[in-house]
């Protein structure tokens, strides 16, 4: 038997860590902005930081500055260069594939649109073989709003207490999970009230199956 039915993992930061990915991603995001409200780019990152600052995440923060959340993302892949920063991870993949394996569902979780958040398992070498299925902001109001995490409960048909959520971010990610009543894991970090294993690694999720 194992300890869950599901095990649901964000992304970025989570099934990877690259901090030269995230200042191009940061750099792509800012040119977007800017290329979309026709302003400088100076004054397009200080407007998404201020943002960020208080809503926490980038997907809110364009929402705030009037930018079509979808039209943004499908800019955003277009910019954004994940291939020049993100190597392939054997480990990461066979451990999404092992669990599988052992007949629990596998759902990615992503603040990203579908379209880059794609491009980003691509470099990583995870294929559809490793998870039954994704929600991005193309499916349901970003995290740390609750409605990616019922579609992920109502995806892989189970209650939330039969399942684990694994992120890297507290606020954003593990304590909205916790409040639903899932089981929570941290990546990368050992400061959070809401989670209920810490890991060094993410590989390290399959010991807790």
């Amino acid at each position: 038997m194992t300890r869950f039915k599901a095990v649901f993992f964000d992304v970025d930061g989570t099934l990877y860590r690259s901090r030269e990915y995230e200042e191009n991603l940061l750099e792509s995001a800012v040119a977007v902005v800017a290329e979309i409200l026709n302003i400088g780019r100076s004054e397009a990152f200080r407007r998404l930081m201020a943002l960020k600052r208080e809503v926490k995440t980038v997907s809110r923060s364009v929402e705030m500055m009037g930018i079509n959340r979808s039209k943004f993302y499908d800019r955003l892949a277009e910019v954004a260069s994940p291939e020049k920063f993100i190597r392939p991870s054997p480990a990461v993949a066979e451990m999404l594939r092992n669990i599988r394996r052992r007949g629990v569902v596998v759902g990615l979780h992503t603040n990203s649109g579908r379209r880059l958040a794609l491009k980003v398992l691509s470099c990583l070498g995870v294929d559809e073989e490793c998870y039954d299925f994704m929600v991005s902001s193309d499916d349901a109001e970003p995290k740390p709003d609750l409605a990616g995490y019922v579609v992920l409960l109502s995806k892989a048909g189970v209650k939330a207490f039969e399942s684990l959520y694994v992120g890297d971010r507290c606020d954003v990610e593990i304590a909205p999970a916790k409040k639903l009543g899932m089981q929570t894991a941290l990546v990368h970090s050992e400061a959070c009230v809401y989670a209920d294993f810490f890991l060094k690694d993410v590989i390290e999720v399959e010991r807790l199956i």
